[in-house]
This record gives structure tokens, C-alpha cells and sequence, in this order.
């Protein structure tokens, strides 16, 4: 009898090996333009002009990683993108939670709520080029073309508005009651934020912070339109392989790993942040 029960259902089985081939095929299309990445930049550049293609390098090469690190324009790039980041991440966390707050406890109808989260979401999906020609105006007529506030600035307008959206969907869910009594005791809005809102939605302040970063790390359009030499990220650096004289195809896919592996080992390690923060909220009881 144990025996019989322990067995799956055909129909169960069926949904099992559907489910591991789907993980598999996923894996698959993640994973392939990765390594295909790595094994580009370890081909010499002769490799690159073979008719078919290959996939492995017949002679593995390391030095495009070297012409990189030799120069000091790539440590240069590296710092830019990692300033530009931790500036925009650490201000758009502050601003968008405090917003986000703030516009839950305003006790808004909901037709007006309704707007006020179209206006993030418009502000977030809308093309960005059209707002390339008066942003590199204003920047320069600021005096901050090609510097990194120009570029945080920039990204500021686009991550703000994001996470006070995913900020404020939090905050609505939780009841005002939670609150009462700091407010009983005297309690300001800041402070109430401070003690009892912010510790209580730290979950979701990480997964927060975790986009933001990822947005902004990534982030290519407006970095291209306001940086020339002194204020260039690793998202510009690795277009700059592209030129008249051809493509360098090896020091460009090294390029792409150097800009790939600090936000993988960073969301490696901050996944479970990411997990928690996106489920805060869905199990209520």
C-alpha cells in the first residue's frame, strides 16, 4: 500500500519532466551567450574572421585581457561606473522611499493614486531619446558635461521614479495601525519611518536598491550623450571597440565580462534580498 502511494501519477510525471526541461531549456539561453562571451574573449583575432565561425578558440589567448588591464583608462571606466552606481543607488533609495511615504499616508483617492502611479510608470517606459538633445543642453549650460553628477543626474530620473512606484505599492499594504502607537507618543513622520516602517520594509528597500543598481549599471543612452573622455562608464567603453576601422571583436567581449562580473557576484550575493523583497507582502494572516 506505502509502495502504490509513494508512486507519482502519470499525469504528475509528465508535469515533472516538463517542468526540469523547461529549467533546462532557460538555463540553456541564459548560460550559452555567456560562454560563447568568454570563449570570444579568449580567441585570437584571426579566429574572428574564420568562415564558419567557431565556437571554441584553437588557440586560447589571454591577451586582450592584458591590453586592458595595462591601460589605465579601463581602472578609470571601472571607477566611473562604480561611483555613478553607488551615488544614484544610495540617493534614489532615500528619495524614492521617503516619496513613496509620503504619498502613502496622504491618504489619496484612488482615482488620484491611480495618476500618480501612471506618472511614475509613464516617466519610466517613455522613450529616453526624446529626452537626450534638453538634457545635454541643460548639462551644459550647468557647466557638467562629461562628469560623473551629469551621468547620476541623469540616471536619477530614471530609477527615482521607479522604485518610489515599487515603494509605494509596499507601503500601501501596510495598515496604518502599525503606527499608532509612536503617534501616540509623539512620534514624527520621519520618526515613525525611522523606527517602524523603514526596519519593518527592509526587504524591499534591498531589492530596491539591488534594480536600481542593476539599472543603473547598465544604463548606456545618456552616459553616450553627455560623457566624452573623463566622465565614460564600462557601458561606453565596451561600444568604443566599435569604430571605422573595424570591430575588436576579442577586446570587446573581455570588455563585456569585466562589466558582467561585478553585478553577477553581486546579485549572487544579494538574491536572497532580492527573493525576500519582491515577496514581502504576498501572504498576509
Amino acid at each position: 500500500m506505502e509502495l502504490n502511494k509513494s508512486k507519482q501519477h502519470p499525469s504528475q510525471m509528465l508535469i515533472t519532466a516538463l517542468y526540469y526541461i523547461l529549467v533546462v531549456i532557460s538555463a540553456f539561453v541564459v548560460l550559452v551567450p555567456i560562454i560563447y562571451l568568454v570563449m570570444n574573449s579568449l580567441k585570437l583575432p584571426r579566429d574572428f574572421l574564420k568562415v564558419p565561425p567557431t565556437f571554441l578558440p584553437e588557440v586560447v589567448t589571454l591577451k586582450h585581457y592584458a591590453s586592458l588591464f595595462t591601460k589605465a583608462k579601463t581602472l578609470k571606466y571601472f571607477t566611473n561606473s562604480l561611483t555613478v552606481t553607488s551615488v544614484t543607488t544610495f540617493v534614489t533609495i532615500i528619495l524614492g522611499s521617503f516619496a513613496a511615504y509620503g504619498l502613502s499616508r496622504m491618504k489619496l483617492s484612488k482615482h488620484a493614486l491611480g495618476m500618480v502611479i501612471f506618472t511614475f510608470l509613464f516617466i519610466r517606459f517613455y522613450p529616453k531619446v526624446t529626452t537626450i538633445m534638453p538634457y545635454f543642453i541643460i548639462m551644459r549650460k550647468l557647466n557638467l558635461l562629461d562628469t560623473v553628477w551629469a551621468v547620476i543626474l541623469g540616471h536619477l530620473g530614471i530609477t527615482i521614479p521607479f522604485v518610489t512606484w515599487l515603494m509605494l505599492v509596499v507601503y500601501n499594504d501596510l495598515p496604518y495601525s502599525i503606527e499608532e502607537a509612536a503617534l501616540v507618543d509623539g512620534a514624527t513622520p520621519i520618526q515613525r519611518f525611522l523606527m517602524i516602517i523603514f526596519p519593518m520594509t527592509a526587504p524591499s528597500v534591498a531589492s530596491s536598491a539591488i534594480l536600481a543598481s542593476f539599472m543603473s549599471w547598465n544604463e548606456f543612452l545618456i552616459a553616450s550623450s553627455i560623457t566624452r573622455r573623463d566622465a565614460t562608464v564600462l557601458s561606453i567603453a565596451v561600444a568604443s571597440f566599435v569604430s571605422d576601422k573595424g570591430i575588436q571583436w576579442g577586446q570587446m567581449a573581455a570588455m563585456s565580462l569585466i562589466m558582467i562580473l561585478p553585478m553577477l557576484l553581486f546579485a549572487l550575493v544579494a538574491q536572497k534580498y532580492l527573493v525576500n523583497g519582491l515577496t514581502f507582502g504576498a501572504v498576509k494572516g
